[in-house]
C-alpha cells in the first residue's frame, strides 16, 4: 500500500488511498472494504488523499477552517456564498480554488452571472493555465454553452496527454481525473463519438464504480439522456456543415456580371431631301 501524504486543509481535494496508474490496461487488486490498491492506467499516479498546496497552508487558521465549512456548503446552496467568495478571491488571488468555487456558484444564476462565471474562468485560465480546474472548468461551461469544439480543444490537445499537458506533475487527484474523465465522455458523445466516450465511462467506472458522474454518463450513453444527446450531436453536425459549406462559398471568386450599359437613343434617319424648290427660290 503507498504510504499516505502528509495532509493539507484544502477541501479542493478528498481522502483515501495512493494509487498508481501506469501506461497499461486498468487492472487492479481488490478488497471487499476498500477499492483496488493500485491501478495501471497511463503515467501518473491517483490519489485519493488530500493533496500538498502551500498556498492554502499559508493562510491563516480562521480561512482555512472557514473552507472545510464552505465545500460542503457549496453542494447545498452555492449561490448563498456568492458574496462571500467574491471577498475570499479578491483577498487570496493566489489561492486558485476560491475563484473556481466563486465560478461554479455564479454559473448557477442569471444569465448576467453566467455571463459572468464565463468571463472569470477564461481569466483563470489565462493567469493560471497549470491549474488543472481552469481548464476543465472552462470546458464544463462552454459545454453547457454546447460550444462543443472549443471545449473539445482544451480536453483533447493534439500529440498531448494529461502528463505533457502538466510535465511539472506526477500525481493527480481523483476529483482532477474524475471531472477530466466525465467532460471527455460527455465531449465525445456530443462529437458523435459514443464509442470513445464509453472508454471514459469505463475509466471512471473502474476508479469509482458508485460515482455520481458515472451514472450521469451512463444516462447520457444509454438511458433517458441518450436520446436527447443524439439529437445535439446531429445537429452540431449539421451546424458544422452548414458552416463549412458557408465558408466554402466565400471562398469562391466572385464573377463579374456584364455592366448594362444604358440604351442609347436611336439616331434620327436623315432628312430626305424634298423636291419641292426652296421657297426663296420662288422669289428669284
Amino acid at each position: 500500500m503507498a504510504k499516505r501524504r502528509k495532509p493539507n486543509r484544502n477541501p479542493d481535494h478528498g481522502k483515501g488511498l495512493l494509487k498508481r496508474m501506469a501506461e497499461r490496461p486498468v487492472s487492479g487488486k481488490t478488497r471487499q472494504d476498500q477499492p483496488p490498491e493500485v491501478y495501471h492506467l497511463m503515467n501518473f499516479e491517483i490519489t485519493w488523499d488530500v493533496m500538498p498546496d502551500p498556498a492554502v497552508d499559508a493562510l491563516p487558521k480562521a480561512t482555512r477552517d472557514r473552507m472545510e465549512k464552505i465545500f460542503p456548503l457549496m453542494q447545498k446552496n452555492a449561490k448563498k456564498l456568492v458574496p462571500e467568495l467574491r471577498e475570499m478571491s479578491a483577498r487570496h488571488p493566489e489561492v486558485p480554488c476560491f475563484r473556481n468555487w466563486l465560478i461554479n456558484a455564479l454559473r448557477d444564476g442569471s444569465q448576467a452571472e453566467r455571463d459572468e462565471a464565463l468571463s472569470l474562468c477564461e481569466q483563470m485560465f489565462r493567469d493560471m493555465p497549470g491549474y488543472f480546474f481552469a481548464r476543465t472548468t472552462l470546458a464544463d461551461l462552454l459545454l453547457d454553452r454546447a460550444k462543443v469544439d472549443e471545449a473539445a480543444a482544451l480536453l483533447f490537445v493534439p500529440g498531448h496527454s494529461i502528463s505533457t499537458l502538466y510535465p511539472d506533475r506526477k500525481v493527480f487527484h481523483i476529483s482532477e481525473i474524475r471531472h477530466w474523465a466525465y467532460l471527455s465522455a460527455r465531449a465525445k458523445i456530443l462529437l458523435g463519438q459514443p464509442e470513445v466516450a464509453k472508454g471514459y465511462r469505463d475509466m471512471l467506472e473502474e476508479l469509482e464504480p458508485d460515482s455520481p458522474a458515472v451514472q450521469d454518463l451512463n444516462d447520457m450513453l444509454d438511458g433517458e439522456k441518450s436520446e436527447i444527446m443524439r439529437m445535439l450531436a446531429n445537429l452540431r453536425k449539421f451546424t458544422v456543415k452548414a458552416q463549412e459549406r458557408a465558408e466554402k462559398r466565400k471562398e469562391r471568386p466572385k464573377t463579374k456580371k456584364p455592366t448594362n450599359v444604358p440604351a442609347q437613343p436611336a439616331s434620327k434617319p436623315p432628312a430626305k431631301p424634298t423636291s419641292h424648290p426652296d421657297q426663296l427660290d420662288l422669289f428669284e
